[in-house]
C-alpha cells in the first residue's frame, strides 16, 4: 500500500521495536540513509536493530553508528516493524527470513515494486538520505551532528557531490540545512574519496580492460576474481568508464562468484533503469544495477547485448 510522507511518519512513532534494513552491496545512501534515521530516532525510547545481509564498504568511517550493523543470523521476535531504505524487498537477502513484521519500504528507485505493506518511493528524490532528510522534518525532529553527516553522505554519494543531473534545487537547500546542523564536508569527502594502496592499484589494472562497443557508445569494464580480490573496495571503477569522451553507457560487470556476475551500470542519456530491468535488476535512468546468474564471459554478452537493444529501442 503507498503512504504519504506524513504517514510513513506515523507508521515509525508509532512502533516500538524497530528493525532498519538497505540493500545487498551497501552504498553511501543506504548506509546514510539508514544511520541518518537511526540518530534521528535515538533518545526516543524505541528499540532499534540495524540488520544487514552484507559487509560494509571501507570508505564510510565518518558516519557513527557503523558498529550498530548485525548480519541476519538468528530469528528476531517482537519486531513492530521493518523499514528498508533504498531497496525493493527483494533485494535485502536472509533479512527477510528473520524479521517476520510489517515492512515500511522508502526508496527512490523508479523501478520499485512498491509491494511491500507501507510503500513511500519518490523516483524524483535525488537519494533516499532526501527522503529521509523530509522525513525527519515531517516528524517535527531536528536535525543532531550524527543524522546531519550521514544524511548528508547519502545525499553526496548518490548525485556524486551535486554533479549528476538528479541534483536539484531541493537537493542544495537540504544539504545546506544539514551542514547547518554540524556535517563536515571537507571530513565526508576525504574519507569518503580514500582507497588503499592495493586498491588504487587495482582500478589501475581495472581501466586497463575497458574496452569500448556500438561504435564507442559503449564502455564495459570487467572487474574478474583476480582483480576483485585485490581491491578492498570497487565502488566507483565504473565512473572511468564513464568519463570517456563519446561513451554514453558506461558498465562494469564483476565477479561475485562462479556463476554470479554484478553489474553496474552508468549513463549520460540513455535510460539503464529500463536496460537493467530487462536482465533482472533496477535502479534509476542515469545509475543501475543488476546480478546476472552466469559466469564473466556470458554476462558479458547478455549485457551487452541488453544495452544495445535497450539504445535501439529507445532512440527508435
Amino acid at each position: 500500500m503507498e503512504v504519504t510522507l506524513k504517514q510513513a511518519g506515523e507508521i515509525i512513532l508509532k512502533a516500538k521495536n524497530i528493525v532498519l534494513s538497505s540493500h545487498v552491496n551497501p552504498d553511501g545512501d543506504n548506509v546514510g540513509s539508514t544511520l541518518g534515521l537511526y540518530h534521528a530516532l535515538k533518545g526516543t525510547g524505541k528499540n532499534i536493530k540495524i540488520l544487514l545481509d552484507d559487509d560494509l564498504p571501507d570508505n564510510l568511517g565518518m558516519m557513527k553508528g557503523l558498529d550498530l550493523y548485525q548480519k541476519p543470523d538468528k530469528k528476531l521476535e517482537g519486531i513492530d516493524l521493518m523499514v528498508i531504505l533504498d531497496v525493493d524487498i527483494d533485494r535485502i537477502g536472509k533479512v527477510r527470513d528473520v524479521v517476520d513484521a510489517p515492512v515500511l519500504n522508502i526508496d527512490h528507485h523508479i523501478s520499485n515494486s512498491k509491494v511491500c505493506d507501507f510503500c513511500y518511493v519518490d523516483a524524483n528524490a535525488a537519494a533516499t538520505a532526501q527522503i529521509v532528510y523530509s522525513l525527519i522534518k515531517e516528524m517535527g525532529m531536528d536535525f543532531n551532528v550524527d543524522s546531519a553527516t550521514c544524511l548528508y553522505t547519502g545525499l553526496v554519494s548518490d548525485t556524486g557531490f551535486f554533479r549528476y543531473s538528479n541534483t536539484t534545487p531541493y537537493t542544495l537547500r537540504a544539504a545546506a540545512e544539514l551542514l547547518e546542523a554540524g556535517a563536515r564536508p571537507d571530513k565526508i569527502s576525504e574519507i569518503f574519496d580514500q582507497r588503499s594502496f592495493s586498491s588504487v592499484k587495482a582500478a589501475g589494472r581495472a581501466i586497463g580492460t575497458i574496452d569500448l562497443y556500438h561504435d564507442g557508445k559503449i564502455a564495459l569494464m570487467t572487474v574478474d576474481k583476480a582483480l576483485k580480490e585485490s581491491a578492498d573496495n570497487t565502488e566507483g571503477f565504473v565512473n572511468f568508464a564513464r568519463n570517456i569522451r563519446g561513451v554514453d553507457v558506461a558498465v562494469m560487470i564483476k565477479y561475485a562468484d562462479e556463476n554470479v556476475t554484478r553489474v553496474s551500470m552508468r549513463s549520460k542519456n540513455t535510460n539503464v533503469s529500463e536496460v537493467a530491468q530487462s536482465i533482472g535488476g533496477g535502479g534509476h535512468i542515469r545509475a543501475a544495477g543488476a546480478t546476472v546468474y552466469k559466469n564473466l564471459s556470458q554476462a558479458k554478452e547478455i549485457v551487452l547485448n541488453a544495452i544495445i537493444e535497450g539504445m535501439k529501442k529507445q532512440n527508435a
